[in-house]
C-alpha cells in the first residue's frame, strides 16, 4: 500500500458530472499533505465537460476512462440508480496494475474530514472493508440467496478494496456475471450482489466513513467524543432517492454539498436545472447550523460526564464563544451566496 498517495475510484455519466465536481472538490478542501490520485470511469463524459471539473480541483490528479460498449452498461438502470454506477464493478479490467489498494465513493457524498485514516484501515485479512448498510437486512438478503447465518450487509457507496485480493478472488467479475444472468434477483443491484459474493468476507469500518440518511432521520444527532474536534462525519453519504441538489430534499448536511458547489463552474447551471431558489438555500444553511449547534451539544454533554463545577463553566463559556465566532463566520458565508462568482461558466 502506498500510504502517500490515495487511489480513489468513482464513476459517472453526463448527468451526474457537476456533482462528482462537488465530491471532488470537498476532498480537495479537506486533504492534508496526501496525494489524491482521481480514477474517474466515464460513460459518455466529453472531454470539455471533464476539462471543467479538472479545473475546480487543481490539487487532484485525474485520470479519466471513458467506457463504450461493454456489457456492464446494458444492465438496467434501477430506481434513481444510472447504469454508471455498474462501471464499478470493471476496476479490475481497467485500473493500472501496480495499484493494489483503491477506495471506491458514490458521487452523491461530500467528504468533511482527510481520507488518510480511512486509507490506511486495517483490512485484516479480507479484501473488502465498507460500513454496514443500516436499512436493508442482511437476513432478507441470506434467505434469497440460501446463505450462512450471522453475516451483516454493508452499503457499496464507500469500497475500501484490496486490489491484490481483488485481482484472485474476481469478486467484482462475479458480481457482474450475476446481474448479468439475472438481474431481476437484486433488487438494489450490484450492492446486493457485492453483498452476496462477498458474504462474511469483509471488514467493518466506523460510520464515519459512509454516514447514511438513515443516521439522522428521526432528528438523530452526530456526537464526538471531543467538544472541540470536528462535528461533522468524515463522509456525509445522501442515500436513496432525495439528493441535496433538489428542492424537496431535507437533510440536514445538504448545505455542505452547496457550498462546495459553489467553488465549481457549476453551481448557477444546477440551481437552474432543479429550481434552487435563494430562500430554499438559506433553509439549507439555517438547518445545517442548527444540526451543527446540536451535535456541538451533544458532544459537550457526553464529555463532561463527571467534570468539577469549575470545569463545567469554563467549558460552556469557551464553547459559547467558539461558537459565536463561528456563527457571524457563517452569516458571512451565507450572505456570499447571493453573488454568483465571477467566472461562473454557462454550460
Amino acid at each position: 500500500m502506498q500510504d502517500d498517495t490515495i487511489e480513489l475510484v468513482c464513476v459517472s455519466d453526463t448527468n451526474y458530472a457537476p456533482h462528482l465536481a462537488v465530491l471532488l472538490k470537498s476532498i480537495e478542501a479537506n486533504k492534508g499533505a496526501e496525494r489524491v490520485r482521481v480514477h474517474a470511469i466515464l460513460d459518455g463524459v466529453d472531454t470539455a465537460l471533464l476539462d471543467l471539473i479538472r479545473t475546480a480541483v487543481p490539487e487532484l490528479d485525474i485520470l479519466d476512462y471513458h467506457v463504450i460498449g461493454h456489457p456492464a452498461l446494458e444492465l438496467p438502470p434501477i430506481m434513481h440508480i444510472s447504469r454508471a454506477t455498474y462501471l464499478r464493478l470493471i476496476m479490475p479490467e481497467i485500473l493500472p496494475a501496480e495499484v493494489n489498494r483503491v477506495l471506491y465513493l458514490d458521487i452523491d457524498m461530500v467528504v468533511t474530514q482527510s481520507l488518510r485514516p480511512l486509507w490506511q484501515s486495517d483490512l485484516q485479512g479480507r479484501p473488502f472493508a465498507a460500513v454496514e448498510d443500516h436499512n436493508l437486512s442482511a437476513d432478507d438478503l441470506a434467505e434469497r440467496f440460501s446463505l450462512p447465518k450471522g453475516g451483516l450487509y454493508f452499503n457499496a457507496g464507500m469500497l475500501l478494496i484490496d486490489m491484490q485480493a481483488e485481482r484472485v478472488g474476481g469478486y467484482l467479475r462475479q458480481a457482474l456475471e450475476r446481474l448479468k444472468a439475472d438481474p431481476d434477483a437484486y433488487p438494489f443491484a450490484d450492492q446486493d450482489a457485492l453483498n452476496e459474493v462477498l458474504w462474511q468476507n469483509w471488514t467493518r469500518v466506523d460510520i464515519n466513513w459512509n454516514y447514511q440518511r438513515a443516521f439522522v432521520n428521526g432528528g438523530k444527532v452526530y456526537r464526538t467524543s471531543d467538544p472541540k474536534g470536528v462535528h461533522l462525519p468524515g463522509i456525509l453519504h445522501f442515500t436513496e432517492h432525495w439528493k441535496p441538489w433538489k428542492s424537496d430534499e431535507w437533510h440536514p448536511y445538504a448545505w455542505l454539498y452547496w457550498q462546495n458547489l459553489r467553488q465549481t463552474p457549476f453551481f448557477a447551471k444546477i440551481r437552474q436545472r432543479d429550481g434552487i431558489s435563494l430562500p430554499r438555500l438559506v433553509k439549507f444553511w439555517l438547518k445545517y447550523r442548527v444540526t451543527l449547534m446540536r451535535s456541538r451539544l451533544a458532544s459537550l454533554l457526553r464529555s463532561l460526564s463527571n467534570p468539577s463545577k469549575k470545569d463545567l463553566h469554563a467549558e460552556i463559556v469557551n464553547s459559547s464563544f467558539n461558537v459565536e465566532n463561528r456563527e457571524i463566520s457563517a452569516l458571512e458565508e451565507l450572505a456570499a451566496f447571493t453573488v454568483l462568482p465571477k467566472k461562473e461558466q454557462t454550460l
